[in-house]
């Protein structure tokens, strides 16, 4: 009875602490983005739509909000490099069948992509798919000159390459 209740208190605590950070952080909104189809970040499910993509510089944090919508989402990443530079901004998913999860944000201008964490029900599925000897294939809607509508390009790489 103690120890949920300790969990309880943490958890109400990180919460409380996660809210006061992204309501006062400073977000970097870098580019826009018009994603086809339905995605998750997390355990958050966003429709098909047009979403301004950024950061929270303080922590990093990738932050999707849509343009003419209300949803908004803010998910915790770490940093991933390439060799070769970023000459286009991009969002990257990884695809499960007709399930998009959002793993990775690359912009241009920032030198290093974020990469998010997989959710639970994501490495559900990848483990999954990988009793059968698959691999998720990744997707990922290319911005073209700035511009928000893009391209998406449909690659099938194992999950440790970019």
């Amino acid at each position: 009875m103690r120890i949920q209740t300790l969990k309880r208190l943490v958890m109400l605590s990180v919460l409380g602490a996660l809210t006061a950070i992204s309501a006062n952080a400073q977000v970097d909104y870098q580019f826009r983005v018009t994603i086809p189809f339905n995605f998750s970040v997390g355990s958050k499910t966003l429709p098909a739509g047009k979403y301004k993509v950024g950061r929270i510089w303080q922590s990093g944090a990738v932050v999707l909000h849509e343009t003419f919508g209300k949803n908004r989402v803010v998910a915790l990443a770490q940093n991933v490099e390439k060799l070769d530079i970023q000459k286009q901004s991009k969002v990257v998913f990884r695809r499960y069948g007709d399930q998009y999860f959002l793993a990775e944000v690359w912009n241009s201008s920032w030198g290093s992509g974020r990469e998010l964490l997989k959710s639970h029900k994501e490495r559900s599925l990848a483990r999954q798919l990988a009793k059968h000897g698959g691999a998720p294939e990744r997707v990922a809607v290319v911005t073209t000159n700035g511009n928000e509508s893009g391209k998406v390009l449909r690659v099938k790489l194992r999950d440790n390459q970019r």
